[in-house]
């Protein structure tokens, strides 16, 4: 069966038998995807590296009924600083977690994909408060998405915030992804998205996200 050639970022795992492990992963021309990492628990395993949450790379995958197998990887970036902070883990465990909801299988997600590996590269490096990069990520994603927020007024959808609370997402939602980082947010407009942007969410998408709860404790 033909080997096919793909770049990809691991949202979720799951331990299988007694060495490997079925990964949820985003790919840029698949979609949400499931892979199976053959051995990849074992200390000298070639899969070891990409086999950990978060890791993007090259992949060559063999596609096997509805999953693929995977042949080789590649690691282009393991985002290893996140794991040295415990606020920036959950922060990103949960823009991995939201992706992997709204995400599909068989579809490009082209600007996803490059969604995902900026959140992440922001959360790795970035001095920037945390939990504003994930504010600033279910933003970004819900315009991608066609969910952008209607701020009129000092209302979102219904929901009223204040003044610079609406300020602040235009700003955001006007800018690109790097310009977007360089938004100020002041602390209380930081609490105030961190309760209207779930509260949106829930209401448009019908998601509620599990590991939302913790970044109320970052805020």
């Amino acid at each position: 069966m033909e080997l096919i050639r793909t770049q990809g970022v691991v949202l979720r795992y799951s331990n299988r038998n007694e060495a490997d492990r079925l990964l949820t992963v985003l790919s840029p021309d698949l979609g949400r995807i499931l892979v199976l990492a053959r051995g990849c628990r074992k200390q000298k395993s070639r899969f070891l590296a990409f086999s950990q949450l978060f890791c993007y790379g090259e992949l060559i995958l063999q596609p096997y009924r509805d999953i693929y197998i995977l042949s080789q990887a590649e690691v282009k970036n393991f985002y290893f600083d996140i794991r040295n902070d415990v606020d920036r883990l959950s922060c990103a465990t949960y823009i991995a977690n939201l992706t992997e909801a709204v995400s599909t299988t068989g579809e490009n997600h082209t600007r996803l994909f490059m969604l995902i590996l900026h959140g992440l590269s922001y959360l790795s490096y970035s001095p920037r408060h945390p939990l504003e990069l994930a504010l600033i990520y279910e933003l970004k994603l819900l315009d991608q998405i066609g969910y952008r927020p209607v701020i009129e007024n000092c209302i979102v959808s219904g929901i009223p915030v204040l003044s610079e609370t609406a300020d602040t997402m235009k700003l955001i939602l006007h800018s690109d992804l790097e310009k977007a980082q360089e938004v100020p947010m002041i602390p209380t407009v930081r609490q105030e998205l961190n309760k209207v942007l779930p509260a949106y969410i829930q209401e448009k998408l019908e998601l509620k996200i599990s590991s939302r709860a913790f970044l109320n404790l970052i805020a």
